[in-house]
């Protein structure tokens, strides 16, 4: 008996040896692997979404790039340039529907034709050819009449509807107040009450719909979806490095505060364009290898909403591998979160002209805080700051892998 159980021992050791050999290897697949944006991802394949004021970014950018993204979502979001870069109109009209907001699709033809945007053929986009939006009817932050203007500029910019979805009765999504739904939100399906702005209602999945419509060409299948996704799968870009890269081309930006001698000033928020120093992103495994061209998505998330909550919970990185998606989440710098919450008083016009233009919930510039009254419309353009660093951003996942 005792050579059998010496000959047990040594199996079960060895078998305890290559275990331990293999477990560093095996852990080595999930950390961060150090390479940030370098992913060599297809530059003909990018496509954007957001939420709130990532969903007016998301639409912004699409629409001023529309020569290389070829989908964009917007998810509870104002449409294109209905503020015209004033934060009365961006208030009364976008977020409270007094007047409903209108779809501007002659503004952006104008912008095409003078250089600010990518020009168009025959008027309408020639790489972006599909797009989504949801809007929830119980949504009490942006009001249902400026999901419709978004959707009706987008047919008219694309030349085919968009796919639209309000939420439905069956799980009460179409009464799911302001923000996302997904399988993985931390809100209950109700207007009021928001923290992290993501909504749980059954079955309902945003990005589940937003990846049907943007990527028709991958058979769907609902079994695809991953859950469980380890928190430590999303890994940290340097975001900073691009903003520096964009402040080196001497882009200005409106003041956002006063000093003590009540003189306006920009402050270190400011001069980095209200963005943050770190980003995020999520690699699927099969996109992880060289030379895998794997698709890339960048998800804009809202306004007080905390960029790493954003990426682990929006429900993004739960479709990546199935579509074989790269997920780039940029950020902006948090606010400090003020309140806004009736609709009942109109704001004055005299906001236009303020000397300050301050960002206190950390949204992204789809009214033209970075501009001050001064600049015309500049967010709209590729000149907008943010937008540039959105730029730089999808170069770098885009650049082509060194051997």
């Amino acid at each position: 008996m005792m050579p059998l159980v010496r000959r047990a021992l040594h199996s079960r050791l060895r078998a305890l040896v290559c275990f331990a050999a293999l477990a560093p290897a095996a852990a080595l697949t999930s950390a961060d692997d150090g390479r940030g944006l370098k992913r060599g991802g297809n530059a003909s394949d990018v496509a954007i979404s957001g939420v709130s004021s990532g969903a007016a970014m998301a639409v912004q950018y699409a629409i001023a790039h529309s020569q290389s993204i070829v989908g964009v979502g917007a998810i509870a979001g104002p449409p294109w340039a209905c503020a015209d870069g004033k934060l009365s109109r961006a208030i009364n009209s976008c977020l409270c529907g007094s007047p409903a907001a209108q779809p501007r699709i002659d503004a952006a033809r104008e912008l095409a034709a003078s250089g600010a945007i990518d020009p168009l053929a025959s008027g309408k986009a020639q790489a972006l050819r599909r797009a989504f939006v949801f809007h929830s009817a119980g949504d009490a932050t942006v009001a249902p009449s400026s999901g419709r203007a978004n959707s009706e500029f987008l047919a008219a910019f694309i030349g085919q509807p968009p796919a639209v979805d309000t939420g439905n009765a069956r799980d009460g999504s179409d009464e799911a107040g302001h923000g996302m739904v997904a399988p993985g939100g931390t809100d209950a399906c109700q207007a009021g009450g928001e923290r992290t702005y993501i909504h749980r209602c059954g079955n309902e999945d945003n990005v589940r719909d937003l990846f049907r419509a943007l990527y028709p060409d991958v058979a769907f299948d609902a079994s695809q979806r991953q859950d469980d996704i380890p928190a430590t799968e999303v890994w940290k870009f340097d975001q900073q490095k691009l903003i520096d890269q964009v402040k080196a081309s001497g882009s200005s930006v409106a003041w956002d505060a006063w000093s003590m001698f009540f003189v306006p000033y920009s402050s270190a928020r400011r001069k980095n364009f209200d963005l943050a120093a770190t980003g995020y992103i999520y690699v699927p495994p099969s996109c992880r290898g060289a030379g895998a061209a794997c698709r890339v998505h960048v998800a804009l998330h809202g306004c007080k909403q905390d960029a790493r909550t954003f990426a682990l919970h929006a429900g993004y990185n739960n479709w990546a591998e199935h579509y074989r998606v790269i997920i780039v989440y940029p950020a902006i710098a948090p606010g400090n979160n003020l309140s806004f919450e009736s609709c009942t008083i109109r704001v004055p016009f005299l906001a236009d002209y303020a000397l300050v233009e301050p960002n206190p919930n950390g949204c992204w510039d789809w009214w033209g805080y970075l501009d001050g009254f001064m600049q015309n419309n500049r967010y709209l353009t590729k000149a907008a700051p943010q937008m540039q660093v959105i730029e730089q951003i999808v170069r770098a996942a885009t650049a082509p892998q060194r051997p």
